[in-house]
């Protein structure tokens, strides 16, 4: 294929491809929108790594095959938010339609109804009730936060569940809300920019943490465990045991700690566990709490083998440091029974969502599905002794050249781990960014930075770049970049939510002071006023 023909081609694919560029929002009236931005191929273009173009029509040829690999790519990640953002219509629709019958109420009681308008208010509730009842079964409340039908998918028994299936029932039901007090509080601040007579003006935020509240009691917990710890073992057993007796719960744990409890005592045949990775991707569809004994790094496990939806997780520590890990594993019953009863505060931690494209193989991306991590990803030169040489691009614009020992892009997070270590910043858990952390660079001025969460980052191994380069995800799954890779890192729609001993900011301060000593050192004495 000659340089004309390729040049035609990239016109034609013009018209076809568009690169989206998503993230999740809630409004005012507890749904999530997903706001895009829609941009043409030639965006596609400036995505894709700005390198020297070869001279022969042979590389020409791989370099369009690669805008199609990147415009495949991208076009899976804009079916799935044009299918979001249907959802999210639908949940404003009915949302409406109640807000509607409920000032048709208010208006009767204050007016007094006639017979009349009485029969338009049954018209329209009627009209509410059916329309509901199709979509939605549970009856999601939609008032003042985001239900759980909005996070998680529900288990739906259907003419192909096979008959000896351990689960029974629907997954728990649950709702967010904002205010300290829960449903006491009556401000739920939504409104973050108002145009109030053409006048842009920055909202009251609202200075709440984020509270959970179950519909219906959880009917299943998942425990996920340290391995190698005949202490963590016991107190698995232990917690089954009390959890099973206190509220007949149906557990779940991994395949490893089910065969060693059934070999510690029989008690534990109720225990149920997965047999392949067919079975774990259904498992959100189960699990309606997570709890995890250890430390961050059984969190980051447990947050890996969901590749979507996330239940909220429990965390005991067991560890070391324990940033993620707030719940003393002494007092279980008391902080499982009031999870399990009452409302309690929770953090929602994003998730990094990572594709890489090799410049060998452009018919298909690395992965087919993206690699999902809590903390952070590394590109590093591994063993080589050549400095790291990476070009940095945020969505269609040019960041930087990175020569050092490499580089970490992370989530708030994982700001308390690697990218701390580096010289980045330590940043509440809440706040929507990416951090860009450099390690160790070969220049004075290059300071770390905080970008909005929104953006998509693709670091690119260029063609003149000396050694290979390395990414990790989590700190683990290393995968090789040659001359020509890319790695393309954006947040994921599938936080992570984290339940609070206290709430999401006395824990950070909490374990900043406890796990780093954070700005630790003698107070000055004091010698009296001055005569």
């Amino acid at each position: 294929m000659s340089a004309d023909e390729l040049a035609a081609a990239g016109e034609v694919c013009d018209e076809r491809i568009n690169l989206s560029v998503t993230t999740s929002h809630q409004n005012e009236n507890g749904d999530i929108t997903t706001v895009s931005s829609v941009e043409s191929e030639r965006a596609a273009y400036a995505f894709i790594p700005q390198t020297p173009v070869r001279s022969t029509d042979a590389h020409l040829v791989e370099f369009s095959e690669a805008m199609r690999t990147v415009a495949k790519t991208l076009r899976r990640v804009a079916e799935g938010k044009a299918a979001a953002q249907a959802e999210a219509a639908e949940w404003k629709r009915k949302y409406e339609l109640e807000m509607a019958a409920k000032e048709q109420i208010h208006h009767n009681v204050v007016k007094g109804c006639s017979d009349s308008g009485e029969d338009k208010l049954e018209h329209l509730a009627g009209q509410l009730t059916l329309e509901t009842v199709s979509v939605d079964q549970t009856g999601c409340c939609g008032n003042h936060g985001i239900c759980s039908h909005q996070i998680l998918q529900e288990e739906c028994p259907g003419p192909n569940r096979k008959p000896d299936d351990k689960i029974l029932g629907r997954k728990a039901p649950f709702r967010l809300s904002w205010g300290c007090d829960g449903d006491k509080n009556g401000q739920h601040k939504h409104d973050f920019v108002s145009f109030e007579k053409g006048d842009i003006k920055t909202a009251e935020r609202s200075n709440k943490q984020i509270l959970l509240k179950w519909e219906s009691p959880p009917q299943t917990v998942l425990f996920v465990t340290k391995p190698n710890s005949n202490s963590v073992l016991a107190l698995c057993g232990e917690m089954v045991r009390w959890l099973k007796e206190y509220s007949n719960i149906n557990v779940f744990v991994e395949p490893r700690v089910s065969q060693e409890l059934l070999a510690e005592d029989s008690y534990f045949n109720f225990i149920q566990t997965w047999n392949n990775d067919q079975e774990i991707k259904t498992l959100h569809t189960k699990v309606d709490l997570i709890v995890t004994l250890g430390g961050d790094g059984t969190v980051l496990w447990a947050a890996s083998l969901f590749k979507g939806p996330v239940p909220p997780v429990v965390a005991f520590a067991l560890g070391s440091l324990g940033f993620m890990t707030p719940f003393p594993s002494e007092q279980y019953r008391e902080c499982l029974g009031n999870v399990l009863k009452r409302p309690f505060s929770i953090t929602l931690r994003s998730r990094l969502q990572c594709h890489v494209i090799r410049d060998a193989a452009k018919d298909e991306v690395e992965t087919e599905e993206p690699i999902l991590v809590l903390n952070e990803v590394t590109i590093d030169r591994g063993m080589s002794s050549y400095l790291t040489y990476l070009e940095c691009y945020c969505d269609s614009s040019f960041v930087t050249c990175v020569q050092g020992d490499g580089l970490i892009i992370s989530t708030t997070s994982g700001s308390t781990a690697y990218s701390l270590a580096a010289g980045g910043s330590m940043v509440h858990p809440q706040v929507p960014g990416i951090l860009f952390t450099p390690i160790c660079p070969h220049s004075l001025s290059f300071r770390p930075l905080i970008l909005p969460e929104y953006v998509t980052l693709r670091v690119q191994v260029p063609f003149n770049s000396r050694g290979q380069a390395w990414a990790s995800f989590d700190g683990k799954g290393r995968i090789q970049l040659g001359p020509g890779d890319a790695l393309i890192c954006s947040i994921s729609p599938w936080p992570v939510p984290t339940a609070c001993l206290v709430d999401s900011t006395t824990d950070f301060l909490r374990s900043i002071h406890e796990g780093l000593h954070w700005n630790l050192r003698k107070s000055q004495s004091f010698d009296g006023p001055p005569a």
